[in-house]
């Protein structure tokens, strides 16, 4: 069981609640952005709580300023001020051309490789808005893993409710390539009402290889996570093996 907290480095905010996830034992990873306000004092508290080596980069391509300047000039990716534009829920990466590509490619390389600078060890890579789970972003992804040796790369989310047919053969074209080359950690991924719906139809050990996605935030002095505010983090992942205690 793995559970991920994403948007590490988003904001100072975000940082608090994560480091009082991990504190908590509540997650056992945090997905790092690499381009946003919050990613200095992101490493800066992973390497005063040894967490360094529960921290993978959370690819983005919707959100922020790009660290490249090549893909500035791409305009499927980004503003007439060179700023990534917000495209989740798009075609707009369905097709890249080789110059895109290239683009692409350059950009998350540069976002891992600032992670890595950094001090972490970049256990694993997903992406903000799932971008990579896109035919062609994900397709960069798994070669970018394998010329960093990066063990592990998150899968399309596989643990939902009906998707339309080519929407699940997408996500089944990446899962089954991260399968094939090593890089898929878990069998299952999505998010805690996911899990808790599958646990009503299937056992614990049917679900034992889970990687649950969080989005720690700070609501009014209380840690829940941002999809189910009215609760706390701990009780909406009440039914959840949870990581054991880091030693902060």
């Amino acid at each position: 069981m793995i559970v991920t907290a994403d948007d590490f480095g988003l904001t100072a905010e975000v940082n608090e609640a994560i480091l009082e996830a991990f504190h908590r034992g509540l997650i056992s990873t945090a997905s790092v952005m690499a381009n946003m306000p919050g990613f200095e004092q992101a490493c800066e508290l992973a390497h005063e709580h040894e967490l360094t080596d529960q921290v993978g980069s959370h690819l983005v391509l919707t959100e922020g300023e790009p660290l490249s300047d090549r893909i500035r000039s791409c305009e499927r990716f980004c503003d007439s001020e060179g700023t990534f534009r917000y495209w989740r829920g798009s075609d707009r990466a369905l097709y890249l051309s080789p110059v895109e590509r290239t683009a692409v490619a350059c950009e998350l390389r540069m976002q891992i490789l600032r992670c890595r600078d950094r001090g972490l060890h970049v256990t694993h890579l997903d992406s903000h808005h799932h971008v990579h789970n896109k035919h062609a972003i994900g397709s960069i992804v798994i070669s970018i893993a394998q010329e960093l040796a990066i063990p592990r790369v998150r899968l399309a989310h596989n643990a939902g409710k009906r998707m339309s047919l080519l929407n699940r053969a997408s996500k089944s074209w990446l899962n089954w390539n991260l399968r094939h080359k090593g890089l898929a950690g878990t069998r299952w991924l999505g998010g805690i009402d996911d899990y808790r719906r599958l646990r009503r139809t299937m056992s614990a050990a049917e679900l034992d290889s889970f990687e649950i996605v969080t989005h720690p935030v700070l609501r009014e002095g209380s840690l829940v996570d941002a999809q189910h505010a009215d609760c706390s983090l701990e009780g909406v992942l009440d039914l959840v093996v949870r990581a054991p205690a880091q030693a902060l």
